[in-house]
């Protein structure tokens, strides 16, 4: 039988898995990859353990990841899928930006819910190398990689099973774009062209650092550390790119909260550092709450209300208002 073309490829492996019309362009881009000499080879459990560890992954989802070991023969759809993101992942490395989309395979099972942790696992090696050429410390390569413990942990309590259903995400860390400085995670990002810019703020095509927002406090303090840090960081890691602003789309830019919070809060303080891009029309309410609360949007009327920010957040939404994801940006401090 001769090779397919990616499109026919695709088609077959969205067929055999039963996968939704809106995974066959990604999957053609997967099927359309330049054939590889190295076939997808995964650590044994030895060798996983020892790398789950280092990645602070849990005990319950170290247990389950080896469980749920994908076979080349009894799980063909998923490792034609899982060898092709590796190779994906390991040509990539070092870039910026989404890659085309890895399908959800949960409705697979146990093998389908964790197949991308097995990718990000096989491919910790050759990230850790790319972070070592570029001179960055084991210690910041450890505290950015272990993110994919905290979104394995994040489904196992808004869905009640393990696995990972954020991959899309993760393969920003996994390739060399996002580092952990301080109280705020920095991607690499070139803005795409035709953006559309305030004047005196970044433009299209230009360098900037999107700026992430993890769980805590966001003191003034902190974030102008994490600031400077980012700035000397790039500078000496990344020095043929040259990073003036940093750009951030969060609800914790929403506007709204000014209702519900005082103009002293740490958030509100953050809010202040960034000129706003114009609003979209998404409400982003289902996200805030599971950002928030680690619940579904379905359990709105269990959720706590301990804090102002969380009454905040379900009295709005109950009161049928949206709550909208905002982008902006800030000059960033210079660099040693």
């Amino acid at each position: 039988m001769g090779v397919q073309a990616p499109e026919a490829s695709a088609r077959r492996i969205r067929q055999q898995l039963d996968l939704p019309d809106s995974a066959q362009a990604g999957l053609e881009v997967l099927a359309g990859l330049q054939p590889s000499a190295d076939s997808l080879q995964l650590p044994d459990d030895a060798e996983a353990v020892d790398a789950m560890r280092w990645l602070d992954i849990s005990p319950v989802d170290r247990a389950d990841v080896l469980s749920a070991r994908p076979s080349r023969t009894d799980d063909e759809g998923v490792w034609w899928i899982i060898e092709r993101c590796g190779r994906q992942l390991r040509a990539t490395m070092g870039s910026t930006g989404p890659l085309s989309d890895w399908p959800d395979l949960s409705g697979y099972g146990p093998v389908g819910r964790f197949a991308y942790v097995w990718v990000f696992v096989a491919a910790l090696p050759a990230v850790r190398a790319y972070h070592a050429e570029r001179g960055i410390s084991p210690e910041v390569s450890r505290e950015i990689l272990r993110v994919i413990a905290d979104q394995m942990a994040n489904r196992r309590a808004i869905f009640g099973t393990g696995g990972l259903h954020t991959q899309n995400w993760v393969t920003h860390h996994f390739r060399g774009a996002i580092y952990a400085l301080g109280r705020l995670h920095c991607e690499r990002l070139v803005l795409a062209p035709g953006t559309v810019v305030d004047d005196g703020g970044p433009g299209s095509g230009d360098a900037v650092l999107g700026l992430h927002i993890p769980e805590g406090r966001l003191t003034p303090e902190s974030v102008d550390a994490s600031l400077s840090a980012a700035s000397i960081f790039f500078g000496r890691h990344f020095p043929e790119e040259s990073y003036r602003y940093a750009v951030c789309t969060s609800w914790v830019l929403d506007p709204q909260l000014v209702e519900y919070l005082g103009a002293e809060t740490n958030i509100i303080r953050f809010q202040q550092r960034f000129t706003l891009r114009p609003a979209g029309s998404t409400d982003d309410a289902a996200t805030v709450v599971e950002f928030l609360f680690k619940r579904p949007l379905a359990q709105l009327h269990d959720l706590p209300r301990s804090t102002t920010l969380q009454r905040a957040v379900v009295d709005h939404i109950e009161a049928d208002r949206p709550w909208h994801f905002r982008t902006g940006w800030l000059r960033l401090p210079e660099g040693d």
